[in-house]
């Protein structure tokens, strides 16, 4: 198993998916752990992450994610890396999270565009392609970055944080997809 990612086909409602953006991006709640944001590192990229438990959308999340259990606890977003970016790798980690519920461990990247996402790892026989309709597993506090330095359109993934690591991810995810 790969210490970095590992990819899943999922059949994902994509236009569902993207009616929860609006409620997801203009939602500001009254606890600290959220994230709006228009950058990171030195990169562009937009990303609008929220605890589902400051949204209304749950029940409908829970429907479009089955068979993956999904609770109130988990976080939810919308990250897209413009055209032509080169996403530096980096380690969520250490963004400060560790000792909140917002922990970023392991992140679940669904691949929302019609094109391939190809994100990067430390170790270059790591990176890997996320398909369209396929399912990203990512390790968060291994280092991790997005090349779409040759990609002339911008590209969208819906990530939920099931608050496991990594390795408990993949092990849940092998059981029930």
């Amino acid at each position: 198993m790969s210490k970095f990612s590992t990819v899943y086909d999922f059949k994902l409602d994509i236009p569902a998916i993207l009616e929860l953006e609006h409620e997801v991006a203009n939602t500001t709640p009254d606890s600290p752990y959220y994230m709006h944001t228009e950058r990171y590192e030195d990169a562009p990229v937009k990303q609008d992450i929220l605890m589902l438990s400051d949204l209304s959308c749950l029940e409908r999340v829970k429907e479009l994610l089955s068979p993956i259990e999904v609770l109130a606890e988990h976080s939810i977003g919308f990250e897209t890396v413009p055209a032509n970016v080169h996403l530096k790798n980096h380690e969520d980690f250490l963004v400060g999270w560790a000792t909140n519920p917002f922990v970023r461990k392991c992140n679940i990247l669904f691949n929302l565009e019609d094109h391939p996402i190809y994100i990067t790892h430390g170790k270059e026989d790591e990176c890997k392609y996320i398909m369209p309709g396929q399912v990203m597993v990512l390790n968060v506090t291994r280092s991790h970055g997005c090349d779409h330095s040759n990609i002339n359109v911008s590209s969208k993934m819906f990530s939920i944080n099931l608050r496991k690591n990594y390795f408990d991810t993949v092990t849940y995810l092998n059981n029930i997809l």
